[in-house]
């Protein structure tokens, strides 16, 4: 959620593209990283979980602001 909050500075940062690619390296390294927790250590998967917010937030953001791009004049709300 705090993600959400820099949103716009994040979107003038990065811009949306880049936005997506940093969803995609997090989502890419949680997953992978779920790998190599033994299973008597499941409690590590702890560590990687912060790596959702940063999915979530970076590619919801961005695809915000593809879907109002790609809206016609005056319907940019609605293609959300």
């Amino acid at each position: 959620i705090p993600i959400f909050q820099l949103a716009p500075k994040l979107l003038e940062i990065f811009g949306p593209e880049k936005l997506q690619g940093i969803a995609c390296m997090a989502y890419i390294t949680r997953v992978v990283g779920y790998t190599f927790i033994p299973q008597n250590r499941m409690w590590m998967v702890l560590f990687l979980e912060p790596l959702h917010g940063v999915t979530y937030a970076c590619a919801k953001t961005s695809q915000v602001e593809f879907a109002a791009r790609l809206a016609p004049k005056g319907y940019e709300s609605s293609s959300q």
